[in-house]
């Protein structure tokens, strides 16, 4: 799977379905960060009828945005507390059953220049998963350069 990530021939198209299915998960986006208006923009979506790509999130003065495009930590929620901490639309994600998330940034040198983004019903993102995600964001952040 890794050779196909890195290959440069891989479709954009065939890129994120390995990553989206690398991981269990029912809605997985990409998200293009812009560091100028603090804001992530959707280049790829597993719900594109609720989630369109070219979707824009302002993350300015936000916690979400300093944990993981200023600080470039993972966030990990789980449940609804948590749901609600992080996304403004989150009566949305809460009613289409999701209550777990995983947001890797993807870093390139020093540089948040994105995100990957993993949501799911019921069971917490494991150890595993993380280290996976974070392999993947370091594949796709040659992408997004």
């Amino acid at each position: 799977m890794f050779a196909q990530l890195t290959d440069p021939a891989t479709t954009d198209t065939a890129f994120h379905d390995l990553c989206a299915n690398a991981i269990l998960n029912e809605l997985y986006s990409a998200m293009r960060y812009h560091p100028a208006t603090i804001e992530v923009e959707r280049i790829v979506s597993t719900m594109p009828e609720i989630y369109p790509v070219g979707g824009r999130k302002p993350k300015k003065d936000t916690p979400w945005g300093q944990k993981v495009l200023i600080d470039r930590h993972i966030n990990l929620g789980s449940g609804a507390d948590d749901i609600r901490w992080a996304f403004s639309d989150h009566e949305t994600i809460l009613g289409l059953g999701l209550d777990q998330v995983m947001n890797v940034p993807v870093i390139l040198g020093e540089q948040v220049v994105g995100t990957m983004n993993y949501l799911r019903p019921h069971q917490p993102f494991s150890l595993q998963e993380q280290a996976i995600a974070q392999l993947l964001a370091a594949c796709l952040a040659a992408r997004l350069a």
